[in-house]
């Protein structure tokens, strides 16, 4: 209700003069005479505004973020896969991935996800014949046969037994290679400076770790795989690696 009467007043408001007003709240904040205070409060507006933005950008590619197409991060995975292989996509969430691997490609997926209206929308929207997409916990959740590759995308910053699913993804999959994506720790100065001021400094609070090279390189060996490339692109780090 609040927020609605928000809107409604806010739409009587010009853009334009609207805009000045934002900009000179913003200009009080900065100048205030504690900059612990201000970085902090500019922080949470940043915060906002960085949430609404992600809201945007889904919005404005029909329910899928920009950032898939415009970063095209899909090529580490799709390069890296045969014609013909077997995939088991984990943690697929909206089927974005999982829709390349086996349209451009030519993979065979078996993508999972825990989320049942992520799932929803990846059966209307990225359905594919040579696409499964099934609910289960991958915490939990064994595979039945061998597949080629297993991929993890933005998947293991959100896991807190990292290792152990690792592991157990290799025993059960039998994979010959793993291929997968983590957020970098160091991506930005703004990172150390929230965590100086207490804020919260992680690209998504529900991440558990962000990652170093060392850092990522160690979890891999920890779990027995062996890093077979290494590669750095929009505050992110997409490996490939295979068991010792």
């Amino acid at each position: 209700m609040i927020r609605a009467a928000w809107r409604a007043a806010l739409g009587l408001v010009p853009p334009k003069l609207g805009g000045r007003v934002f900009q000179s709240w913003v200009n009080v904040l900065a100048e205030r005479r504690d900059p612990h205070e201000a970085l902090r409060e500019l922080f949470a507006l940043d915060d906002h505004l960085q949430r609404e933005l992600d809201r945007a950008a889904i919005r404005y590619d029909g329910g899928v973020h920009a950032k898939h197409r415009l970063t095209a991060y899909h090529d580490f995975f799709v390069d890296r896969v045969r014609s013909g292989e077997r995939v088991l996509d984990v943690g697929c969430g909206k089927g974005e991935l999982a829709l390349d691997l086996a349209a451009r490609a030519g993979a065979r997926v078996v993508a999972v996800d825990v989320s049942r209206r992520y799932l929803a929308f990846a059966r209307e929207r990225s359905s594919h014949p040579q696409v499964e997409y099934l609910e289960a916990d991958v915490l939990t959740w064994r595979p039945d046969e061998r597949f080629d590759v297993v991929v993890l995308s933005n998947v293991l910053e959100h896991v807190e037994r990292r290792v152990e699913l690792l592991r157990t993804l290799v025993e059960t999959a039998r994979p010959e290679r793993i291929l997968l994506r983590v957020p970098v720790r160091t991506r930005h100065w703004h990172v150390p400076l929230r965590h100086e001021l207490g804020l919260e400094h992680r690209s998504d609070p529900q991440h558990f770790v962000e990652y170093t090279d060392d850092d990522l390189v160690a979890e891999l060996a920890e779990a027995g795989l062996e890093p077979t490339e290494l590669v750095h692109a929009w505050g992110e780090i997409w490996a490939a690696a295979r068991a010792h």
